[in-house]
């Protein structure tokens, strides 16, 4: 899977590099933050892979170096679900072929809808748009899914939204798959719903939990106690949160609550 910066793409849009991104090969592409990879967005990048390669396009994502909310939402914010590095090799094991990873930034956050999406279609060179049902983008996310069907028609680019995913567990009750009502059970300790949800388990990323020192985990902590969790080598591995923090960071790479 190839690796783009939002950088790369302006180059390429203000003439400053001579490469054509991806070589001209027509592409579909869906945009998100994408956090944790639950079945939501896997239904939704199932959906843009079918439809890109019946057409023979190279599919791929336009996501952020961290999520959206923890962004915008910082103050109730309970932490990412993936570091970008987890979002990256999940991507690749789905079977994408590009990554486009953006900084946001006032910037990129006072573009308006209509350029964010031309710059896709003429420097990515886009045929197929694939979005869940509530996207938005664009200055103040303005520019909503009936704005961007109609951007789509008139520039002969595919587009298509998926409806939410939904599960019941317990209850008659349906709920809508999230990323938000995954860190909520998460922060219950819930971790066979989580693992539902995501399908697969909750993984801790010590290695960017290392990285990051004494500052704030970038990844959202279950509530503090003592865990059986399993390294990357399927290894045991005593972990300990105390605090909100991790008492002793296992020497390895990651941990999978199992």
């Amino acid at each position: 899977m190839k690796l783009f910066t939002w950088n790369d793409i302006l180059s390429i849009l203000n003439g400053d590099s001579n490469a054509d991104f991806l070589g001209g090969v027509k592409t579909g592409i869906s945009v998100g933050s994408f956090d944790g990879l639950h079945k939501g967005h896997r239904k939704l990048l199932g959906e843009l892979l079918n439809a890109g390669r019946a057409r023979g396009l190279a599919c791929g994502v336009l996501t952020f170096s961290r999520p959206l909310p923890g962004i915008k939402h910082s103050g109730d914010y309970m932490g990412d679900l993936s570091t970008l590095d987890q979002r990256i090799r999940l991507f690749e094991e789905l079977g994408l072929d590009f990554a486009i990873i953006v900084d946001f930034d006032d910037s990129f956050a006072s573009m308006m809808g209509a350029d964010f999406l031309n710059i896709l279609l003429n420097v990515c060179n886009m045929e197929l748009l694939a979005e869940g049902i509530d996207f938005r983008c664009g200055f103040k996310g303005a520019t909503d899914a009936q704005a961007i069907r109609y951007w789509a028609d008139q520039n002969k680019v595919e587009s298509i939204f998926v409806d939410a995913v939904y599960f019941r567990e317990g209850t008659d009750e349906e709920e809508r798959i999230s990323s938000s009502y995954i860190r909520k059970m998460l922060s219950r300790g819930f971790f066979t719903t989580a693992q539902e949800l995501l399908e697969r388990p909750y993984e801790l990323d010590i290695a960017a939990i290392r990285r990051a020192a004494n500052e704030k985990s970038p990844q959202l902590l279950p509530p503090d106690g003592l865990y059986r969790t399993e390294n990357e080598k399927g290894e045991l591995v005593r972990l300990e949160i105390k605090n909100g923090k991790i008492v002793s960071l296992p020497a390895c790479n990651s941990v999978k609550f199992v």
